[in-house]
């Protein structure tokens, strides 16, 4: 699928000027920015890429025909937490920043290639020898891409250099109200907040009263009680799958029952549902933030706008069904009202009402909080795939383009009634979250890993940078280093587990005591001689239900990855093989039949777990959708069959697993 990413080059003295585009995949807008003669700090919201997808380098965004950008600085850090200087030019002499120049030297890196929510400093001359003065205004920049919900994670403790969306002039005080950030530090002591000075090229202090730009980029110290993980303003906002950048309701149709007022008489309709949160993080004081919800893409006038309607919702009184809100959200939805400390959730959905084309839809929202003298807001792209269209695989890269460790969410929205003549798969009254995580190799082989520890590999020295690695065998810790370092200076792995896919014991005939081999060699039939026994031969004889106890040399030994059939893309298919199925033993660990404590429920039943997923779009270059099912046998006398919505984002790129 050809997408292209949405780039705001947030700048010292910027002038933002949103114009939002708008395709039937993809929610674009194209910014209009200026720039200033000297160093500018330039915090961008979007990663752009070309119309293949391909990540753009510096020399490729920032260029422009009115004047010379000769030189781009960029921290190396997730979110820019190099060593704080008040000199731009000798922070490139420390360590944590790559240096671009369009006329390189030495220590200056080949290239940079621009990242989504990052800073960066930009130097800009006058072209042909002409002369300006560091500080006015050298032009304007425009880049057009796609946008996502960002979410920041902040280093505390330290100085980080980020960037907001604004509108208006907001003060420093009403935007950091509730952080535990004091703008205006004691007389005689370093600001906790700096901003670019163009004319000097100097870092200097920010103070309560002045305004916010929307562009530049600050140098902030984060203290360690900064509320949460970052900081985009006095209200944090959360839904299901935030994480990914998008509010993705899934292939549909819904489960929700909705009416809409204006016509009483109508059927309610399927709307796929979700909630928005927010919370005032504002413990005190008598002022209400105001949080609003509107529609920058598509345009009313354009066709495509009624494809993927969005509603606000609330129930109808004393009935089990809902109502669509009397809500025009190109004009915008006032969603909530906060005081101090308040957290209010608002119910919206989506109905698909298109029937041509891809299967993939996806408008720009935008939630904006209200501050003095103006507000701030975060892209809200709202996004739905019809199960009933094919999917746009005719870009879709390599298989080896997917290498590392995918987290995923499952959302459950659809299963077997059992209590129903001929157990249809019915829409639940309420859906199932489950946490999966799947590695792909630079074969693109993918795995299902139920549990894994980030690490990386040992260095002595600074200059060799470290690999990240995936450890599976805990054995094999002792070989690796963390990758977070703890207050008392040591480093942590971080690790990722699940306890919704737990994996097959380890059956094969090898990994059996000679005991337990010469049991199943008598038990089959007709007997056979231990050393003839097979792994069927052991699945066999687990299979049976014949035995109240666990086998006292049974090995508690597990798989630690499970090789899937197909991989991962837009249009294609994983899934769990014919011949290796998740398989809980009648003595499994997790068989839900047995009990630790019961000797009657020493034993369980063979429970058989097979799953596919079928990959419907790719919001982001990190980021797939598509549906899951599951069929699930030994629960009960017939199978159950559970569908729903998954969404997967690359938490790792390392290609193996230790």
């Amino acid at each position: 699928m050809k997408r292209f990413s949405r780039l705001t080059a947030l700048l010292f003295q910027a002038l933002l000027m949103a114009v939002p585009l708008w395709s039937a995949d993809a929610a674009v807008t194209e910014q209009t920015l200026t720039l200033n003669y000297g160093w500018n700090a330039v915090w961008l919201e979007v990663g752009p890429v070309d119309e293949n997808g391909q990540v753009l380098t510096a020399d490729q965004v920032f260029k422009s025909t009115d004047f010379s950008i000769d030189r781009v600085a960029s921290p190396v850090g997730q979110i820019g937490t190099a060593e704080f200087t008040s000199d731009p030019e000798s922070t490139f002499n420390q360590g944590g920043w790559d240096v671009w120049a369009a006329t390189p030297q030495s220590g200056e890196t080949a290239n940079i290639a621009v990242r989504a929510n990052h800073a960066y400093l930009v130097h800009v001359s006058p072209k042909d020898g002409a002369a300006a003065a560091d500080g006015a205004v050298a032009g304007v920049l425009g880049v057009q891409g796609e946008v996502v919900f960002y979410q920041p994670t902040w280093e505390k403790g330290n100085f980080n250099l980020v960037g907001f969306g604004i509108q208006g002039a907001p003060s420093f005080a009403s935007l950091m109200a509730g952080s535990n950030i004091v703008v205006d530090g004691p007389v005689g002591a370093a600001s906790n907040v700096q901003k670019l000075d163009p004319a000097t090229g100097a870092w200097v202090q920010v103070k309560g009263s002045d305004s916010v730009e929307s562009g530049m980029a600050y140098w902030i110290k984060v203290p360690y009680t900064l509320p949460g993980k970052g900081w985009v303003g006095p209200v944090a906002t959360d839904f299901p799958g935030a994480i990914t950048g998008s509010m993705n309701f899934g292939s549909g149709p819904g489960s929700l029952r909705v009416v809409n007022p204006a016509d009483p008489d109508a059927a309610p309709v399927l709307i796929s549902s979700a909630e928005l949160t927010f919370s005032n993080l504002v413990s005190a004081g008598s002022t209400q933030a105001q949080v609003s919800l509107s529609r920058l893409a598509p345009a009313d006038s354009d066709p495509a706008a009624g494809d993927l309607q969005f509603f606000a919702l609330q129930p109808v009184p004393e009935e089990l069904t809902w109502q669509r809100l009397p809500v025009d959200f190109s004009v915008g939805w006032a969603a909530a009202t906060l005081g101090a400390s308040e957290s209010k959730s608002v119910s919206v959905g989506v109905q698909r009402n298109w029937t041509t084309g891809v299967n993939l839809r996806e408008h720009l929202y935008k939630i904006s909080v209200s501050l003095n003298g103006g507000s701030v807001y975060r892209y809200l792209p709202v996004s739905a795939t019809n199960q009933d269209l094919p999917a746009d695989s005719s870009s879709t890269p390599a298989a080896s383009s997917f290498t590392g460790l995918w987290a995923g969410r499952i959302t459950l929205n659809q299963v077997t009634s059992l209590g129903t003549a001929g157990a249809p798969v019915q829409p639940t009254s309420s859906q199932l979250p489950l946490d999966i995580y799947i590695h792909v190799d630079a074969n693109g082989q993918a795995r299902l890993v139920p549990r894994c520890i980030l690490m990386q590999t040992k260095t002595a020295s600074s200059d060799l940078a470290p690999t990240p690695v995936l450890v599976v065998n805990e054995t094999r810790i002792p070989f690796f280093e963390g990758i977070q370092q703890r207050a008392d200076g040591l480093r942590v792995g971080l690790r990722l587990e699940t306890a919704n896919f737990d994996l097959p014991r380890d059956l094969s005939a090898a990994s059996l005591s000679s005991s337990l081999r010469s049991s199943v060699a008598t038990a089959h039939t007709p007997p056979i001689p231990p050393a003839d026994v097979t792994d069927s031969d052991v699945a066999a004889y687990f299979s049976l239900g014949t035995r109240s106890s666990r086998p006292t040399d049974l090995p508690e030994q597990y798989l630690s990855a499970l090789p899937l059939d197909g991989q991962l893309g837009v249009g294609k298919t994983v899934q769990t093989p014919d011949a290796t199925p998740l398989i809980l033993d009648p003595f499994h660990r997790s068989n839900p039949f047995r009990h630790a404590f019961h000797p009657q429920h020493g034993v369980g039943y063979p429970v058989t777990r097979r799953f596919s997923i079928r990959f419907d779009a790719a919001p982001g270059t990190s980021i797939l959708t598509g549906t899951y099912q599951e069929t699930t046998s030994g629960l009960a006398r017939q199978d159950i069959v559970s569908k729903g919505s998954i969404t997967l984002q690359r938490v790792s790129s390392a290609a193996t697993l230790e």
